[in-house]
């Protein structure tokens, strides 16, 4: 028998992602909005915010997944974008430069951001060329979440000594989340339609589980006995580990999941795989489980369920 993890109601609720293909105009906290009126939920917000006329990947977060935005955050993010030169550069000097911004790098967020204008450092993983045009360069960038592609145009320009701003930009991907996953509003509105009348295929496809953002790192399989008290704030020990998929190392986040598949939280590893003695084996930053007010097996658990059956 499936282990229950909170109310018949909570089980018909959505939790999940639904991967928007942003288009040009709206502010995301406008898309937060349509999304939220077409779901007909209350809970809805959106993984790294999109200026409105920049397009593309904007994962929308529904219901528990809300919990999740800041775990997301910690996972890259892709764009392809055109940059405006002030004046004619040769080829090998853009590829010079190009190089050069490769790993750290320091930024000073834009006037116009949700932050404050504070010197930091953000990690480019992938810097590419993928086609010049005179003075337009069109590249595809992978780097830290939290990157500005504005500030990087405008500091790649300083450094090539001629100047340069973005002249257009498109995220492709968050994380696990990719272009391919991306669909309309429309599309959006459409499919849930067709599953209100019983054809549930398209929204299927389109509606990512919980688990989905976790789905290349490694997990911890959970006993069920112990699924109550991880919900109720206790810690993790080695007698409630059921397996542990993949091989994480100290400090390694990691998804804590139901024999049954299901997301129960999330959180770091105290220790390696490999060296689990008898102390605490995940610090959880985020618990996602909610259970019934008495554990498995519990004297009060056993009668509710008797009167439910002479019902």
């Amino acid at each position: 028998m499936k282990y229950m993890q909170g109310s018949e109601k909570e089980k018909n609720e959505l939790n999940g992602f639904i991967v928007i293909d942003k288009p040009k105009g709206p502010t995301s906290h406008q898309v937060d909005y349509w999304v939220r009126q077409i779901l007909g939920v209350n809970e809805v917000g959106h993984i790294g915010t999109l200026d409105p006329e920049v397009t593309g990947v904007l994962v929308m977060a529904i219901g528990k997944a809300a919990k999740l935005i800041d775990v997301a955050h910690e996972q890259p993010k892709e764009y392809v974008s055109v940059m405006r030169l002030y004046a004619d550069v040769p080829r090998d000097l853009l590829d010079k430069v190009f190089d050069q911004y490769h790993g750290p790098i320091y930024q000073l967020p834009p006037v116009k951001s949700a932050v404050a204008r504070n010197l930091r450092i953000r990690t480019i993983y992938d810097l590419d060329i993928m086609e010049t045009d005179g003075r337009l360069v069109l590249f595809r960038v992978k780097c830290e979440s939290g990157t500005y592609i504005r500030t990087l145009c405008q500091d790649l320009g300083l450094t090539l000594g001629c100047g340069a701003q973005m002249a257009d930009l498109r995220r492709t991907s968050t994380g696990v989340f990719k272009e391919g996953d991306a669909v309309t509003l429309q599309y959006l509105k459409d499919s849930l339609t067709l599953k209100n009348k019983g054809n549930t295929k398209f929204f299927d496809k389109i509606f990512l589980p919980l688990d989905y953002l976790f789905k290349d790192y490694p997990k911890v399989i959970v006993k069920k006995s112990s699924i109550w008290n991880i919900a109720h704030g206790s810690d993790l020990y080695p007698g409630g580990i059921k397996a542990i998929l993949g091989k994480p190392q100290k400090g390694d986040r990691v998804a804590v999941m139901s024999e049954n598949n299901e997301l129960l939280g999330t959180g770091h590893m105290l220790v390696s795989y490999d060296a689990i003695r008898d102390l605490k084996v995940v610090d959880f930053d985020r618990v996602i489980v909610e259970n019934p007010q008495n554990p498995p097996g519990n004297k009060s658990n056993k009668k509710k369920e008797m009167e439910k059956r002479r019902r």
